[in-house]
């Protein structure tokens, strides 16, 4: 069960990182693609950084209270990341630059 939650958690980091460093230009949200800005990449950062705290947590031992508390709250920073991404304003989504988005 370690294992497979380490898993889990290892691809939710790796997508996370991805969007803060800005390999992943858009989110598909409600099967639309929409821009990510800088202060949503830096939200992701955020995501990322705590999903290598619970997996450091993981591996040291398994404190299922613990681990629940920090999955629940993991969960929150991510369902406010993405309602971020959907919620933001259109003049936020055309980029610091007026870039052209690309695919993810």
């Amino acid at each position: 069960m370690r294992e497979k939650t380490l898993s889990n958690l290892e691809d939710l980091f790796e997508m996370a990182t991805r969007i803060a460093k800005g390999d992943m230009k858009t989110l598909t949200l409600k099967g639309k693609a929409t821009p990510i800005s800088m202060k949503q990449r830096q939200m992701w950062a955020r995501v990322a950084a705590y999903i290598a705290q619970i997996m450091n947590s993981i591996a040291d031992g398994f404190d299922e209270r613990s681990i629940d508390a920090q999955l629940d709250e993991l969960e929150k920073m991510v369902s406010e990341a993405k309602t971020k991404t959907e919620t933001r304003e259109p003049k936020e989504a055309d980029g610091a630059r007026g870039a052209p988005a690309q695919g993810s």
